[in-house]
């Protein structure tokens, strides 16, 4: 005769809980890889010939370097690892944009600070393009026209940096990756070019919810 021995009850659901918990640290596990992997962001793609016939078309410094935001920011970023005028005539037109939408109580001391630390000789930051009739001229502007003296020291910059500055830029990585995103925004957009981030809710028509875009911009 067989004698059947059942293990204690005690032992059965800590072998369950076991079990349980095991499956949900797989699933977990599961869900962590694939929100990593749907997380990667897109490579952009290689430039081709005709985001290269493009840019020749559209070779000029306000089209690529003032009036499109992508080729803005990327001339900037540009500037920045460039030589000290470069980077100053940057931070030049950083505090510009910020001073053309102070209001009415700050513009003054917006003003006044970028006089200061581009328009004066003994400055570390003085825009050394700026001659020494602009600078008489700003000065002079200062107290009663500042937006003469900004537009003046606007002009200068810009003719310096259409000049050496573009020709190095259109040289360089950051023009490239320029030519890339000009071949991206060529292409048809689809889901792979988002993830789902978090259900926001659901009801009788659908589903809501956030998508993040996976390519990173810059």
């Amino acid at each position: 005769m067989i004698r059947m021995i059942h293990p204690p009850m005690d032992d059965l659901v800590g072998l369950d809980r076991l079990v349980d918990n095991t499956a949900y640290l797989r699933g977990l596990e599961s869900d962590r890889n694939k929100l990593r992997l749907q997380r990667v962001p897109l490579t952009l793609p290689k430039p081709k010939r005709f985001s290269a016939l493009w840019a020749a078309a559209e070779k000029t410094y306000e089209s690529l370097c003032e009036q499109q935001p992508i080729g803005r920011k990327l001339f900037q970023q540009f500037l920045l690892t460039s030589d000290p005028q470069c980077v100053a005539a940057s931070k030049f037109l950083d505090e510009l944009s910020d001073w053309s939408f102070a209001e009415d109580g700050t513009k003054e001391k917006a003003k006044q600070r970028i006089l200061s630390k581009f328009c004066q000789p003994q400055s570390q930051t003085f825009l050394s393009y700026l001659t020494a009739e602009d600078v008489k001229l700003c000065l002079s502007h200062s107290d009663k026209n500042g937006e003469a003296a900004m537009e003046l020291m606007r002009e200068a910059t810009r003719k310096f940096l259409k000049e050496r500055p573009f020709l190095e830029y259109m040289k360089s990585p950051f023009f490239y990756r320029f030519l890339q995103w000009k071949e991206c925004e060529r292409q048809q957009i689809t889901d792979r070019y988002f993830y789902e981030f978090r259900t926001l809710g659901r009801g009788g028509f659908g589903e809501v919810g956030t998508k993040l875009m996976r390519i990173n911009m810059f």
